[in-house]
């Protein structure tokens, strides 16, 4: 019995949280963003409760799986927090759906914006990344926005361009062709999925490995 608790049982809880601790996370996200976007919770609340919070979890998570070897668990708190981060966002996406109003505006000027971030690797070798967004300065009815910064040109100056508003103001405003709610949780689906198996393999290789390493027992002669 000691040895079931001190060995095979300590691999299956390490093997249980590992499985469980990707869907935790964006279940974590998903509820707090959906308070947020249908409940009375704050901007705050929603930053730190929704997006903080499970991130902070995952990390942690991976210190602990890194810390005692398990990489393939550590590994998999990556693709477990893009899933969180996937589950948030779809909530607003799914908001602008359900209860959304199309309003149209007139794009008054587009702005180009061009970011690039640069990083060493562990052998020394930088790499560049470059990320372009577009901010679109609108003239909008009442309660429309006065801009919508987005990742691609969504139309030229002087054109009309069709936005979703939420007439609560709990969900930020979106074009209406760039609304993916149903995209999105399958999206989280998939992602937090994959973050599982690689978890489950690590748990197992992680118990495997520390079965092999155990001293064995001189036999009886």
């Amino acid at each position: 019995m000691a040895r079931w608790h001190g060995g095979w049982g300590r691999g299956l809880a390490r093997t249980t949280m590992a499985l469980a601790a990707p869907p935790l996370a964006a279940a974590l996200a998903f509820g707090v963003a959906r308070e947020s976007a249908y409940g009375s919770l704050g901007t705050w609340g929603f930053f730190l409760g929704g997006l903080l919070l499970p991130l902070v979890l995952l990390g942690w998570h991976a210190a602990l799986a890194s810390r005692r070897g398990a990489a393939l668990v550590a590994l998999s708190a990556l693709p477990a927090g893009f899933g969180a981060i996937l589950a948030l966002a779809s909530v607003g996406h799914s908001a602008l759906e359900d209860r959304g109003v199309e309003i149209s505006c007139v794009v008054l000027k587009v702005t180009e914006h061009t970011e690039t971030d640069s990083s060493m690797d562990a052998d020394g070798h930088w790499t560049s990344t470059t990320r372009t967004s577009y901010d679109h300065r609108l003239d909008c009815p009442a309660g429309g926005p006065e801009h919508l910064d987005t990742s691609s040109r969504l139309a030229k100056e002087g054109e009309s361009l069709a936005v979703l508003r939420d007439p609560l103001d709990k969900v930020s405003p979106r074009a209406a062709g760039d609304v993916h709610g149903w995209g999105l949780r399958t999206a989280a689906e998939v992602t937090v999925g994959a973050a599982m198996l690689l978890g489950l393999a690590g748990g197992i290789r992680e118990a495997y490995e520390k079965r092999l390493r155990r001293p064995q027992r001189p036999t009886r002669r």
